[in-house]
């Protein structure tokens, strides 16, 4: 598995404590830490594209790593 798709793994993990972060109100700061959760997965996202073009990575090459 390619950095790239690791990081797209990263961010579905963090889907749940996102979710959890902006929905449960008990959690003190819990929209700046659901908001930093967003900014992590917004960066990674940015990272993500910027090495996989940097790579030339295609999805047809990832397939074929499988």
């Amino acid at each position: 598995m390619n950095l790239p798709n690791k990081l797209t793994v990263l961010r579905v993990i963090m889907i749940p404590f996102f979710m959890a972060a902006l929905l449960i109100d008990k959690i003190p700061f819990n929209i700046f830490i659901a908001l930093a959760f967003f900014a992590i997965a917004s960066i990674t996202d940015w990272f993500d594209g910027k090495i996989a073009r940097l790579k030339r990575m295609l999805e047809s090459e990832v397939e074929e790593d499988a």
